[in-house]
């Protein structure tokens, strides 16, 4: 149901919704919260639920949908390119914002990349995420290209293979412990895609 269409009692009942299933979908995962749990933690009833909602997947893609398109692609259509060889902040300043935008939504985008396995519907939001990141990065590539740098890089082949890096990279270390023997703080990891993703551009 489109939230305009909602009476103000209406709203608050699928804010708390919503609320309550990104702060499980966050502590517990999708699969191991449920329908019960989300209904409970907004103290609502599940036929209140279903007024609103099909099931908990339709629940996620609303979820998924809204950080799409009122955070992650706002997001990305503000961000400047480097100034020049030598603007580390533009690095740290997008990956920062990147880091911060999915450790504060990993529920969501941990179930998600989850769901786009086997759902179409789910690859679909997911791809979505990705061609925004890709974006950026494509733009970076060609704005270096034009000072002078990267002339050997195909922005959009550099673009895919930086995105889906920085997406892996992150869904594993962002809970702060990945399991591999190797821990590293959200300070060190900005640092690291910072790096990377410059050293890729300009060569230092």
């Amino acid at each position: 149901m489109p939230s305009q269409t909602l009476s103000a009692k209406g709203r608050q009942t699928r804010d708390a919704i919503e609320r309550a299933a990104r702060k499980l979908f966050a502590e517990r995962g999708f699969h191991g919260t449920t329908l019960g749990d989300i209904t409970s933690a907004a103290g609502k009833s599940p036929a209140a639920f279903y007024r609103y909602f099909a099931d908990k997947e339709d629940l996620l893609a609303v979820l998924a949908q809204s950080f799409l398109h009122e955070v992650v692609a706002p997001s990305g259509s503000s961000i400047d390119l480097p100034e020049s060889p030598d603007d580390d902040a533009f690095f740290r300043a997008v990956v920062t914002g990147y880091w911060n935008m999915f450790k504060q939504n990993i529920g969501i985008m941990i179930a998600v990349a989850q769901l786009a396995a086997t759902q179409p519907r789910f690859a679909a939001v997911q791809n979505e995420f990705r061609r925004l990141g890709m974006d950026v990065v494509a733009a970076s590539v060609q704005r270096a290209q034009e000072q002078g740098y990267a002339a050997d890089l195909n922005p959009q082949h550099t673009a895919a293979a930086i995105a889906l890096l920085f997406e892996n990279f992150t869904s594993v270390f962002v809970g702060g412990s990945s399991g591999l023997g190797v821990e590293i703080s959200d300070e060190d990891a900005i640092a690291t895609l910072s790096r990377i993703w410059k050293k890729t551009l300009y060569g230092f």
